[in-house]
This record gives C-alpha cells, structure tokens and sequence, in this order.
C-alpha cells in the first residue's frame, strides 16, 4: 500500500505533471476517455462530448472538464484536429507523450503490486506490452459509461480527497509518511514539503485535512500532526484493496481473454447500441451510444452540459 502511494505520489509531483498536464482525478478521467474514444468512437472524441459524458455520470462539471482539456493540451498531451469544414467539432487526439506516460502510470502500478500480483511480465515490460494500455483503458471507461461506475463512489473519505485538485495524490503523499501499526498510523508531515512536491498552498492542503478532520476520518493538529484512527485506516485499507483489484482485473494475467476481446470490439459496441434505454435514463451509455452509431452531430445539443 506505502509503495503505491509513494510511487504515484512521486507520478504526480510538481516534476512531471505541470509539465504533462495530469494533475487531478478530472484530467486524468479526461486522458482516459480520449484514449477511449480516439480508439473505438474517434467522432465522439471532442470537448462537447467530453463535457456530456463527464456530467451525465456527475464526474466532473463543464469548466473543469474543459480545463482539464486544455493542460493536456497545454502539456502536449493532446492534439486538436482543424475542422475541414466549418462547424464540426474540434477531433481532440492523444499524442505519443501522452500513451508514454499513461504507460508510465501502468508501470508504477504494477511495480508497487507486483509483491502480492504476479505480472506476465516485468512490470515496466508489462505496461508497454500492446494491448495492455488499451485493455486497462477500456476497463474503466466501460464501467464508467454501462453502469456509471466511479471506484471510488462508495467511500466518501475517499471521494473527499478525490474532488478536489492535486487531493488524492497528495493525501497518498501524507499516508506515505506516517508510521502504521495496529493502532492506526500517525506521524508529523511537512505541509511545505508538500506544497512544494504539488505546487499548491499550505492553505489547500490544511483545508483538505480539515475537511477530512471536521468528518472525523483523521485528526489533524497544527505543526503538521496527522493520526489516522484503526477503524479510519481500515477503510482506506479496503479502498487500496479494492483498486489493487480492480487494476489486476481490467490489466492482469487474465489479459489474454481481453485480447480476444479486442477483435470483437466492433460487435461489442453494435450490441451496446442495441441495448435497450428506458424514457427518462440518459447515461453516460447512452451518450457514447449516439455518438456511434449516429454520428456525434445528430447527438449534439441532446445532453446538456451541466
């Protein structure tokens, strides 16, 4: 677990993602999906979509989706297509730099798990295999778009993190420096190190922690004072529990019947097109859908931006 957030921590440090542009849980989701549909619904891959997609599954709002959109682009993460005509969307695409270090991620993931996850491969062999990248992709973006589902929806003291910019990966940065045992774990964290290593203010990071505190998820005490209770550490045991899970599932050893999948991805999307919608149920599905079959022009104005 200590591992895993240290090594995500240092992925998302100051160092790499200013310069990348993945900098919170919104860009990241919006790297994905790009991945996605720049893969299996290249017409759908444009901000107007992005911003559907994020607000129907109540992922992340308009702004910041289109801010998320322009650090990427900002970070060379993502190329915008010139319209050859006027009044289609801008094609958003991933670049190189950006299937690099989405790759990256993979191989920092695998890595810390690779104690408790025999790989196929090395982990940094892993994470560059074809297909390996594509197949964790599809995973999540899949789940998010069929059934809405977020990983972290179930645990608030998760989520609390999560909703906010640079939060998760600055709270992995806080566990990775207390000292755990079977009480709990607590130690003294440098709020300067920390805004330092994420180029945000003590402020933020104190205001994440009271947030956090005010729930009574943690304790914080000025100087810097982090102690996590058992019951609270368990928890968030669970929750790393469950994403280590979730990686071996949509990027593990049972890879091999994602690749035979992978041939069939046109019938899957025919059949996801033919899934019946209920009046009134407007889902992430649903908007992916359109787009597909449809073309994203016939879906545009269909789903509001929220």
């Amino acid at each position: 677990m200590l591992a895993f957030c240290r090594g995500l921590a240092d992925f998302h440090s100051v160092a790499l993602t200013r310069r990348a542009g993945i900098v919170d849980t919104v860009t990241w989701a919006v790297a994905l999906l790009v991945l996605y549909l720049d893969e299996h619904a290249p017409e759908s891959a444009h901000a107007r979509r992005l911003v559907a997609i994020c607000a129907e599954g109540q992922l992340a709002g308009a702004t910041a989706v289109r801010n998320a959109i322009a650090l990427l682009r900002q970070g060379g993460m993502l190329v915008s297509d010139e319209p050859v005509t006027p009044g289609p969307a801008h094609r958003l695409r991933p670049t190189a730099a950006l299937i690099e270090t989405m790759q990256d991620n993979l191989s920092i993931r695998f890595s810390a798990l690779e104690p408790v996850i025999a790989w196929p491969k090395a982990p940094a062999e892993w994470a560059r295999t074809p297909g390996v990248l594509s197949g964790f992709v599809r995973g999540n973006v899949e789940a998010y778009r069929r059934e809405h589902h977020i990983l972290f929806e179930p645990l608030p003291e998760v989520r609390i993190f999560m909703d906010r910019h640079c939060g998760y990966h600055i709270f992995m940065e806080i566990l990775s420096h207390l000292e755990i045992t079977r009480l709990g774990a607590s130690g003294v964290v440098s709020l300067s190190d920390v805004s330092d290593k994420f180029a945000v203010s003590r402020a933020h990071i104190r205001k994440l922690l009271r947030a956090a505190a005010d729930r009574n998820w943690l304790r914080y005490e000025l100087g810097g004072q982090v102690t996590i209770g058992a019951q609270s550490l368990a928890r968030y045991r669970l929750w790393f529990g469950h994403e280590f899970t979730w990686i071996y599932r949509v990027a593990g050893s049972d890879f091999s019947a994602n690749q035979s999948n992978k041939m069939a991805s046109s019938v899957d999307h025919q059949q996801i097109a033919a899934e019946d919608v209920q009046p009134g149920q407007r889902g992430v599905g649903s908007a992916l859908r359109r787009d597909t079959d449809e073309g994203c022009e016939s879906a545009q104005g269909e789903v509001g931006e929220k």
